[in-house]
């Protein structure tokens, strides 16, 4: 059973919630390996802002599959992962601004430090699944990105 929800104000919601949280864990894959870290984040509305070191593994898995999964507080979101560039490149200026005004402090060591061992990633969420609790119990809350729709399921009946 699924129940309708306002597309509009259940996205806004989760926009609220990536301005609160800093953190959240990135899952990448490559050959069948998958791998997840804590990345720290800033959002530009759904949109999520991480940058990472050229030599890491996850820019060498977002480099074979853009296809990413994240997670923060019963908040699971998959997307396709976009490397945007070096701190040097246009894009990647606009993103370190929003970056330096929720890291002011960890933007300065880094990128005065190690610019040209930086690199831009964004990820565009397609869906997002939550735990939720309304009338005290316990529902599945989607925010499917693809399709502009938001809706609740019961958890214990057959999901997508």
């Amino acid at each position: 059973m699924k129940t309708e929800l306002k597309f509009d104000k259940v996205k806004e919601e989760k926009v609220k919630f990536l301005e609160q949280n800093r953190k959240i864990v990135l899952a990448t894959s490559l050959n069948n390996r998958v791998t997840a870290r804590t990345v720290a984040y800033a959002s530009e509305g759904l949109t999520i802002i991480f940058f990472t070191l050229t030599n890491l593994k996850k820019l060498a898995q977002i480099k074979a599959n853009a296809k990413v999964a994240l997670c923060i507080n019963n908040v699971s979101i998959e997307g396709l992962a976009e490397i945007v560039g070096s701190p040097q490149e246009e894009e990647s200026k606009r993103l370190m601004e929003i970056y330096k005004k929720k890291f002011p402090v960890v933007s300065k060591w880094w990128f005065t430090r190690t610019p040209e061992l930086l690199v831009f990633v964004k990820v565009k969420p397609t869906l997002i699944v939550s735990w939720v609790e309304k009338d005290n119990a316990p529902f599945l809350e989607y925010l499917d990105l693809q399709n502009e729709r938001a809706y609740l399921t019961i958890p214990w009946e057959n999901q997508e």
